[in-house]
């Protein structure tokens, strides 16, 4: 299957028995593990050989909560927990038809990308996940799609100016940008890795945060950690689509963006997300 993205509705992603259709997907080839060998005396080069073979991650884009068991793997990923799922990724023709399918046996999810969230921009906003598959193979495609899930209720795209933050204390109206995120996977371990926040604001509504920098940082008192949630809207800016939960924010880093001075920059640490998507 060919590593390369494509319009939505050309990819489904098959799952416990149900498909999903997703925005891209590529990966998982089998790849051969070539060993170089050191030089012998006397030699002008060195041998090579193979030496087993590996898998390449999988990785899905998926721009809608419609494919509602992919989210809810990652929402079971983020809680420590690597479930191994088997299933198929399936590429679609134009004409509705499965024209190539690629089985995986014993995935786990192992990183999630929160995509970057501009209020200036009206581009689709995907959740990409990597999966690390234990084995493919492409096999020959079935001449109907497996059944799907039902659409969820109110679904709508995720779009990069739909965003909604909100942390405890700080005054979040005029929040303008958060930079793209990745959770990862330990595999083995389950131990989720969560990254740190990077979030541009309007100077003028920033002063809450002058105050808990000031507080948490310089005075150091920890007991200033505070709690959040990002929210992904629909068109209306009313209907929460997805909602990501925050735990135990800390503030290290807030200044003067060195490319809008009417924006100021701050970075938070988190020690734990949480991902609800709405039933």
């Amino acid at each position: 299957m060919p590593a390369t993205n494509v319009t939505t509705g050309s990819f489904v992603l098959e799952v416990e028995g149900q498909s999903v259709p997703v925005s891209s997907i590529e990966g998982g080839a089998a790849v051969g593990v070539v060993v170089i060998a050191a030089p012998t005396a006397g030699s002008r080069f060195r041998e090579k050989h193979l030496s087993g073979v590996r898998y390449e991650p999988i990785a899905i884009a998926a721009s809608s909560r419609r494919p509602r068991r992919l989210f809810d793997w990652i929402t079971t990923a983020w809680q420590g927990t690597l479930a191994q799922k088997n299933g198929a990724i399936i590429r679609v023709g134009a004409n509705g038809r499965p024209q190539s399918k690629r089985e995986f046996v014993k995935a786990i999810l192992v990183e999630t990308t929160v995509p970057m969230l501009d209020g200036a921009s009206n581009s689709s906003a995907d959740f990409t996940v990597r999966l690390a598959p234990e084995r493919t193979s492409d096999v020959t495609p079935p001449t109907t799609l497996p059944p799907s899930g039902s659409p969820a209720p109110g679904d709508a795209p995720f779009l990069s100016s739909n965003f909604r933050l909100n942390i405890a204390g700080l005054d979040c109206t005029r929040v303008a940008k958060i930079d793209s995120f990745t959770v990862k996977q330990t595999p083995g371990t389950g131990l989720a890795e969560f990254p740190n926040l990077r979030i541009e604001l309007s100077s003028v509504s920033a002063t809450t945060w002058r105050t808990w920098f000031q507080s948490f940082l310089i005075d150091s008192s920890a007991a200033n950690e505070k709690t959040g949630n990002l929210s992904f809207l629909s068109t209306n800016l009313t209907t929460v689509l997805a909602t990501i939960n925050f735990f135990n924010l800390g503030i290290f880093r807030l200044e003067s963006s060195p490319v809008d001075p009417s924006r100021v920059v701050a970075e938070l640490y988190c020690e734990r997300m949480e991902l609800v998507i709405p039933a």
